[in-house]
């Protein structure tokens, strides 16, 4: 996904630029299709990962990331095709914002590990 070329954007201007809402709608869609790994940018998503805007940029678990945006996933290719490419789907409403989707069918997606540490309020440890 890449924001719209902004020389040739005549409209609202916000909607041709990708939002951390928009990353967060396709990465939920890709949770509901079955995705067992997720990336972004190659920053790895889990339960716990905070996708949030930051000015013209996009923080994922606090690293910058901007446009072009990535998006990896690993699972069964018809059905996270399927999610992302239904009509009318969300990335079909932002490609008619001017926003810049591909789609590419892969059988060979490297995720990279999630380095970062799982804090829990209440989970405990049981022995």
């Amino acid at each position: 996904m890449k924001d719209a070329d902004s020389s040739n954007f005549v409209g609202n201007a916000s909607k041709a630029i990708v939002h951390d809402a928009d990353l967060m709608e396709v990465v939920n869609a890709l949770k509901e299709a079955g995705a067992e790994a997720i990336s972004i940018n190659g920053e790895r998503i889990v339960n716990t990962t905070s996708i949030i805007c930051s000015g013209n940029i996009i923080q994922i678990d606090g690293e910058k990331v901007g446009s072009p945006y990535e998006i990896k996933a690993i699972g069964l290719i018809e059905r996270l095709n399927g999610a992302l490419t239904m009509p009318g789907g969300y990335l079909s409403l932002m490609e008619n914002e001017g926003v810049q989707v591909k789609v590419v069918e892969n059988e060979n997606v490297v995720i990279p590990k999630y380095d970062g540490m799982y804090h829990f309020q209440y989970a405990e440890n049981v022995e």
